[in-house]
């Protein structure tokens, strides 16, 4: 007789709960009746992948075991999901592959006690102080238009689908004759740029729009779509290629460390860090961006009008506002380095950023940008 069918059978007068706890287990129900292990704080566990789903799987997230029960298998896009889910309540935790009879499985060191919901909006592309449900929504609402149309969209052309807003270059072009009016000079003709306009606010735009890239990799890592994908890279004369998925590894690896030698870089000097990382990758592997695409199937269930993009747009605008202010602080508040006092030191960052108006200039584009001017 086996476990469940010992309590299912159980005598008149004891409950079905008090025999769970007697043999040391919760119960559970997820849209079937099973039984959940508890486990101590402290303790550590070994544990294969069906035993994860099948007797702990309250340590994640619902769409995690369902991705895995649908998929007879654990994805590696769910594989990096379910170890973030897992390292919020353990120590430390390692996943062992497969290998002939062996079965994968976690390695799972020092439980560190119910800590409630995993929080998805956690280090997962946005602050934890963000509620970031309208933003997924929104995003789950773009996928749903795609769904079966055979068609390829990247990660960035979802963004500015689901915001209808142009790219940068397309929008600061189609804005610029709205910037003249501001009072920084650039060889004494009243007007910007446009080349290095066009740098400084991709470089902010970065921070805001990196967030929301960053939703559209947790719901395609957390929610149940079903997508065809591809890797695709960018030539320096402007040709794509597709590339197979162990090149786009070993340069997306390259980049991380490239980048990663870069993180000290301070100052205006950080604007040329994405440069830097696109020359390194083209002298290596001779292209200067990859990126992965998606075909979407059956998504329609993902349509939703659960969001207010207007309300969205705000709060882009706000926080890039916010960062034309803290940028503008800084540097307003820098003195003139000694070996630079003997010489006028000009460029175009210092005289927009230390005039007081970037921050105007910010508010003024990104109205027009997002559509709400």
């Amino acid at each position: 007789m086996t476990g469940v069918e010992s309590v299912r059978k159980a005598p008149k007068g004891f409950s079905l709960a008090f025999q769970a706890l007697k043999k040391n287990q919760i119960y559970i129900s997820r849209g079937e009746k099973k039984f959940m292990k508890d486990i101590e704080k402290g303790q550590n566990l070994e544990i294969t992948v069906s035993e994860l789903i099948e007797q702990y799987s309250w340590l994640i997230a619902e769409s995690s075991v369902q991705s895995i029960k649908k998929h007879g298998k654990m994805q590696t896009k769910t594989k990096t999901s379910v170890k973030a889910q897992l390292k919020e309540k353990f120590d430390s935790v390692e996943y062992v592959a497969g290998a002939g009879k062996r079965k994968a499985q976690f390695i799972l060191d020092n439980y560190l006690g119910d800590k409630g919901t995993y929080n998805p909006y956690k280090n997962n592309g946005g602050s934890i102080a963000y509620d970031w449900t309208q933003v997924d929504n929104m995003i789950k609402n773009q996928i749903a238009k795609y769904s079966n149309d055979k068609a390829y969209h990247s990660i960035s052309y979802i963004v500015h689908d689901s915001l209808k807003i142009e790219y940068i270059s397309d929008a600061v072009s189609s804005s610029y004759e709205n910037f003249t009016g501001f009072k920084t000079l650039e060889n004494g003709n009243a007007e910007y740029n446009i080349k290095k306009l066009q740098e400084t606010l991709e470089w902010f735009e970065r921070y805001q729009l990196n967030n929301i890239k960053n939703r559209v990799k947790y719901i395609l890592e957390n929610e149940d779509i079903d997508f065809k994908e591809k890797y695709m890279a960018l030539k320096s004369n402007g040709k794509s290629m597709r590339i197979s998925q162990k090149k786009y590894r070993e340069s997306e690896e390259y980049k991380t460390y490239i980048t990663e030698l870069s993180k000290d870089i301070k100052g205006n000097s950080k604007m040329n860090i994405p440069h830097v990382v696109s020359k390194n990758r083209n002298h290596k592997f001779g292209y200067i961006n990859i990126y992965p695409i998606f075909s979407f199937i059956d998504t329609e269930k993902f349509s939703n009008e659960d969001f207010d993009l207007k309300e969205i747009k705000l709060e882009l605008l706000r926080r890039w506002y916010k960062q034309g202010i803290k940028k503008e602080k800084k540097e307003s508040q820098k003195e003139l380095k000694k070996e630079d006092q003997f010489y006028n030191v000009e460029s175009f960052f210092n005289d927009l950023f230390k005039n007081e108006e970037y921050s105007r200039l910010m508010s003024k584009f990104v109205k027009l940008h997002l559509g709400l001017e």
